[in-house]
Protein backbone atom coordinates (compact mmCIF):
# COMPACT_ATOMS: atom_id res chain seq x y z
CA UNK A 1 0.00 0.00 0.00
CA UNK A 2 2.86 2.65 0.89
CA UNK A 3 4.93 1.59 -2.40
CA UNK A 4 1.21 3.02 -4.02
CA UNK A 5 0.81 6.37 -2.30
CA UNK A 6 3.79 7.78 -1.75
CA UNK A 7 3.40 11.39 -2.50
CA UNK A 8 -0.30 13.11 -1.22
CA UNK A 9 -1.39 10.03 0.44
CA UNK A 10 -4.55 11.69 1.76
CA UNK A 11 -5.49 12.82 -1.64
CA UNK A 12 -4.60 9.36 -2.99
CA UNK A 13 -6.90 7.64 -0.64
CA UNK A 14 -9.85 9.77 -0.93
CA UNK A 15 -9.36 9.43 -4.74
CA UNK A 16 -9.49 5.55 -4.02
CA UNK A 17 -12.52 5.27 -1.80
CA UNK A 18 -14.29 7.85 -4.28
CA UNK A 19 -13.53 5.75 -7.06
CA UNK A 20 -14.35 2.45 -4.97
CA UNK A 21 -17.97 4.11 -3.74
CA UNK A 22 -18.68 5.15 -7.53
CA UNK A 23 -17.96 2.26 -9.17
CA UNK A 24 -19.42 -0.58 -6.67
CA UNK A 25 -22.86 1.88 -6.55
CA UNK A 26 -22.78 2.05 -10.06
CA UNK A 27 -22.16 -1.46 -10.38
CA UNK A 28 -25.03 -2.84 -8.68
CA UNK A 29 -27.45 -0.80 -9.96
CA UNK A 30 -26.83 -1.40 -13.67
CA UNK A 31 -27.18 -5.07 -12.70
CA UNK A 32 -30.63 -4.30 -11.71
CA UNK A 33 -31.41 -2.34 -14.83
CA UNK A 34 -30.25 -4.85 -17.02
CA UNK A 35 -31.84 -7.28 -15.07
CA UNK A 36 -35.42 -5.55 -15.27
CA UNK A 37 -34.93 -4.39 -18.83
CA UNK A 38 -34.46 -8.18 -19.83
CA UNK A 39 -37.68 -9.51 -17.70
CA UNK A 40 -39.71 -6.31 -19.50
CA UNK A 41 -38.72 -7.96 -22.33
CA UNK A 42 -40.08 -11.51 -21.83
CA UNK A 43 -36.67 -12.91 -20.41
CA UNK A 44 -36.01 -14.15 -17.14
CA UNK A 45 -33.57 -12.78 -14.29
CA UNK A 46 -30.60 -15.10 -15.03
CA UNK A 47 -30.66 -14.19 -18.67
CA UNK A 48 -30.18 -10.72 -17.49
CA UNK A 49 -27.30 -11.30 -15.54
CA UNK A 50 -26.04 -13.51 -18.80
CA UNK A 51 -26.20 -10.20 -20.96
CA UNK A 52 -24.93 -8.06 -17.98
CA UNK A 53 -21.76 -9.99 -17.34
CA UNK A 54 -21.18 -9.92 -21.20
CA UNK A 55 -20.01 -6.72 -21.37
CA UNK A 56 -16.25 -5.42 -21.06
CA UNK A 57 -17.27 -2.49 -19.64
CA UNK A 58 -18.53 -3.92 -16.38
CA UNK A 59 -15.73 -6.39 -15.98
CA UNK A 60 -13.35 -3.46 -16.39
CA UNK A 61 -15.03 -1.07 -14.16
CA UNK A 62 -15.30 -4.08 -11.26
CA UNK A 63 -11.72 -4.65 -11.97
CA UNK A 64 -11.10 -1.02 -11.01
CA UNK A 65 -13.72 -0.49 -8.56
CA UNK A 66 -11.59 -3.87 -6.80
CA UNK A 67 -8.60 -2.44 -7.01
CA UNK A 68 -9.65 1.15 -5.51
CA UNK A 69 -11.10 -0.63 -2.96
CA UNK A 70 -7.91 -2.51 -2.36
CA UNK A 71 -6.12 0.62 -2.49
CA UNK A 72 -8.97 3.11 -0.30
CA UNK A 73 -8.86 0.24 2.64
CA UNK A 74 -5.78 -1.73 3.75
CA UNK A 75 -7.44 -4.56 3.76
CA UNK A 76 -4.63 -7.89 3.58
CA UNK A 77 -6.27 -9.85 1.27
CA UNK A 78 -6.69 -7.11 -1.32
CA UNK A 79 -2.24 -6.58 -0.88
CA UNK A 80 -2.18 -8.43 -4.94
CA UNK A 81 -4.42 -5.52 -6.35
CA UNK A 82 -2.51 -3.11 -5.08
CA UNK A 83 0.86 -3.99 -7.17
CA UNK A 84 1.60 -1.26 -9.45
CA UNK A 85 1.47 -3.37 -12.61
CA UNK A 86 -2.47 -4.13 -11.43
CA UNK A 87 -3.50 -0.90 -11.11
CA UNK A 88 -2.02 -0.29 -14.69
CA UNK A 89 -3.76 -3.10 -16.16
CA UNK A 90 -6.65 -1.47 -14.83
CA UNK A 91 -6.30 1.66 -16.10
CA UNK A 92 -4.91 0.38 -19.32
CA UNK A 93 -8.25 -0.88 -20.00
CA UNK A 94 -10.47 1.44 -18.39
CA UNK A 95 -8.89 3.76 -20.50
CA UNK A 96 -9.98 1.99 -23.70
CA UNK A 97 -13.14 1.32 -22.24
CA UNK A 98 -13.95 5.53 -22.74
CA UNK A 99 -12.28 5.45 -25.91
CA UNK A 100 -13.90 2.81 -27.89
CA UNK A 101 -17.44 3.82 -26.46
CA UNK A 102 -16.86 7.09 -27.39
CA UNK A 103 -15.64 6.08 -31.23
CA UNK A 104 -17.35 3.12 -31.79
CA UNK A 105 -20.32 2.74 -29.62
CA UNK A 106 -21.88 6.25 -28.43
CA UNK A 107 -24.21 6.25 -31.28
CA UNK A 108 -25.35 3.13 -30.81
CA UNK A 109 -26.46 3.66 -26.97
CA UNK A 110 -28.16 6.68 -25.86
CA UNK A 111 -29.44 5.72 -22.73
CA UNK A 112 -32.19 7.86 -20.48
CA UNK A 113 -32.78 8.31 -16.57
CA UNK A 114 -30.68 6.15 -14.38
CA UNK A 115 -29.36 4.12 -16.93
CA UNK A 116 -27.76 7.25 -18.03
CA UNK A 117 -26.44 7.96 -14.64
CA UNK A 118 -23.93 4.66 -14.95
CA UNK A 119 -23.38 5.08 -18.39
CA UNK A 120 -21.83 8.56 -17.78
CA UNK A 121 -19.90 6.44 -14.40
CA UNK A 122 -18.54 3.71 -16.33
CA UNK A 123 -17.37 5.45 -19.57
CA UNK A 124 -16.60 8.86 -18.38
CA UNK A 125 -16.12 9.04 -14.71
CA UNK A 126 -14.32 6.20 -14.11
CA UNK A 127 -12.19 6.31 -16.71
CA UNK A 128 -10.88 10.34 -16.37
CA UNK A 129 -10.78 9.77 -12.80
CA UNK A 130 -9.03 6.12 -12.48
CA UNK A 131 -6.48 7.80 -15.17
CA UNK A 132 -5.85 10.24 -12.55
CA UNK A 133 -5.57 8.35 -9.59
CA UNK A 134 -2.82 5.76 -11.53
CA UNK A 135 -0.83 8.59 -12.65
CA UNK A 136 -0.51 9.41 -8.77
CA UNK A 137 -0.30 5.87 -7.26
CA UNK A 138 2.06 4.46 -9.54
CA UNK A 139 5.56 5.04 -8.61
CA UNK A 140 8.42 5.81 -11.46
CA UNK A 141 10.93 2.99 -11.94
CA UNK A 142 8.29 0.05 -10.63
CA UNK A 143 7.40 -1.24 -13.95
CA UNK A 144 9.57 -3.11 -16.17
CA UNK A 145 8.80 -3.81 -20.45
CA UNK A 146 7.29 -7.43 -19.40
CA UNK A 147 4.51 -5.94 -17.54
CA UNK A 148 3.00 -4.65 -20.90
CA UNK A 149 2.22 -8.96 -21.70
CA UNK A 150 0.67 -8.67 -17.65
CA UNK A 151 -1.31 -5.72 -18.80
CA UNK A 152 -2.71 -6.93 -21.78
CA UNK A 153 -3.77 -10.38 -20.18
CA UNK A 154 -6.89 -8.95 -19.15
CA UNK A 155 -8.59 -7.79 -22.27
CA UNK A 156 -6.78 -11.25 -23.34
CA UNK A 157 -8.55 -12.97 -21.26
CA UNK A 158 -11.90 -11.30 -21.35
CA UNK A 159 -11.85 -11.86 -25.49
CA UNK A 160 -11.31 -15.51 -24.70
CA UNK A 161 -14.21 -15.57 -22.55
CA UNK A 162 -16.17 -13.90 -24.52
CA UNK A 163 -15.87 -16.31 -27.55
CA UNK A 164 -16.06 -19.17 -25.62
CA UNK A 165 -19.47 -17.47 -24.01
CA UNK A 166 -20.83 -16.63 -27.72
CA UNK A 167 -19.60 -20.37 -28.73
CA UNK A 168 -22.69 -21.57 -25.63
CA UNK A 169 -24.82 -19.16 -25.82
CA UNK A 170 -24.82 -17.20 -29.40
CA UNK A 171 -24.58 -13.71 -27.90
CA UNK A 172 -21.79 -11.33 -28.89
CA UNK A 173 -22.24 -8.02 -26.81
CA UNK A 174 -20.09 -6.17 -29.26
CA UNK A 175 -20.68 -5.93 -33.50
CA UNK A 176 -17.06 -6.05 -33.50
CA UNK A 177 -16.66 -9.49 -32.31
CA UNK A 178 -19.85 -10.90 -33.05
CA UNK A 179 -19.25 -14.06 -34.77
CA UNK A 180 -22.17 -15.08 -35.93
CA UNK A 181 -22.50 -12.01 -38.11
CA UNK A 182 -19.09 -11.45 -39.01
CA UNK A 183 -17.72 -14.69 -39.29
CA UNK A 184 -15.30 -15.87 -37.75
CA UNK A 185 -12.24 -14.56 -40.15
CA UNK A 186 -13.26 -10.98 -40.04
CA UNK A 187 -13.71 -11.24 -35.96
CA UNK A 188 -10.56 -12.45 -35.83
CA UNK A 189 -9.63 -9.75 -37.42
CA UNK A 190 -10.79 -7.38 -35.41
CA UNK A 191 -10.08 -9.16 -32.26
CA UNK A 192 -6.39 -8.61 -33.81
CA UNK A 193 -6.69 -4.91 -34.09
CA UNK A 194 -8.08 -4.36 -30.32
CA UNK A 195 -5.43 -6.65 -29.34
CA UNK A 196 -2.46 -4.27 -31.19
CA UNK A 197 -4.61 -1.27 -29.42
CA UNK A 198 -4.93 -2.49 -25.81
CA UNK A 199 -0.82 -3.90 -26.39
CA UNK A 200 0.09 -0.44 -27.58
CA UNK A 201 -1.83 1.18 -25.13
CA UNK A 202 0.05 -0.86 -21.99
CA UNK A 203 3.55 0.07 -23.77
CA UNK A 204 3.00 3.65 -23.26
CA UNK A 205 1.73 3.34 -19.63
CA UNK A 206 4.42 1.72 -18.79
CA UNK A 207 6.73 3.97 -20.67
CA UNK A 208 5.64 6.56 -19.06
CA UNK A 209 6.19 4.86 -15.50
CA UNK A 210 9.71 4.13 -16.44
Amino acid sequence: MAALLVSGRNVNVLLARGLAIAGWTALVLQCYLSIDLQMQLGHTAGFGLLMYTGYFTILTNAFCALVATACGWSTPRLTAWREPWVVTAAAASILLVGVIFFVLLRSQYQPTGLAALTNAVHHYIVPAVFTLFWWRVAPRGTLVWSDVWRVFAWPAAYMVYIVARGEMTGLYPYFFIDVATLGYAQAFLNGLGLSAVFIGTGTAYVALKR
